[in-house]
């Protein structure tokens, strides 16, 4: 019995969060002319070749069925750990109690914004862990599947810069939003920050992810290849 695609943990869209929190949407482009303005030469000449060449006629069932059963233990681990990190007790213990008086915001807040940095390099190096030991099961699944690995290779090298600056911004408005927290109630702000780091952090990874579950999704895709 084939067993049920892994569900990324229960988070809001990162795009969803930042217009709560009165962040603007951007004009989007095109996805190709995105893609276009992504690409150095190296990316888009490996693209164009892979796209030119037809998959191999292959398909191994059993090497499916072992990169599906693998991927589901390897995604339920990844997700757990970060989980986990994101929700430190220490942290936690102190952000549920009053602020003591007289130490500068900026003091209280480093600890919460290098929690945050942390996590970031930590979904970061996971992540593309996963990814790429993810791309050789594939490869060993099916000739379309191996084709979509080598894809899913050129992409995050072309993506790689832009998500990192997309994402660089989110220490500012996590200063803002603790900034906004501290005005309204000096002493209790950081119990309502630590929410709002939560809430980042579990969409951060909800956004982290998608690469990683297309990748899974192509191998409970039951289309004959």
């Amino acid at each position: 019995m084939q067993a049920a695609l892994p569900q990324p943990p229960a988070a809001e869209p990162l795009a969803r969060l930042l217009l709560q929190w009165g962040v603007a949407p951007q004009p989007v482009a095109p996805v190709a002319e995105r893609l276009g303005g992504w690409l150095g030469w190296a990316e888009a000449i490996g693209l164009s070749q892979l796209l030119a060449t037809a998959p191999a006629a292959t398909a191994d069932a059993a090497a499916r069925r072992e990169a599906r059963d693998w991927a589901a233990a390897a995604l339920e681990r990844v997700q757990a750990d970060l989980l986990n990190a994101f929700d430190d007790a220490l942290l936690a213990r102190e952000a549920a109690e009053a602020a003591p008086e007289g130490v500068p915001l900026a003091d209280l807040l480093a600890p919460l914004r290098l929690h945050h940095a942390q996590q970031q390099r930590g979904m970061a190096a996971r992540i593309a862990s996963l990814r790429e030991r993810l791309r050789p099961r594939l490869a060993e699944a099916s000739g379309p599947l191996a084709r979509l690995a080598q894809l899913d290779a050129v992409l995050e090298r072309a993506v790689a810069a832009h998500e990192r600056e997309r994402l660089a911004g989110l220490p500012a408005l996590l200063t803002t939003r603790a900034e906004a927290h501290h005005a309204a109630d000096p002493r209790r702000w950081r119990l309502r920050f630590w929410a709002d780091l939560q809430r980042l952090l579990r969409a951060e990874l909800d956004l982290r992810l998608q690469p990683v579950l297309g990748l899974i999704e192509a191998l409970h895709d039951d289309t004959p290849r």
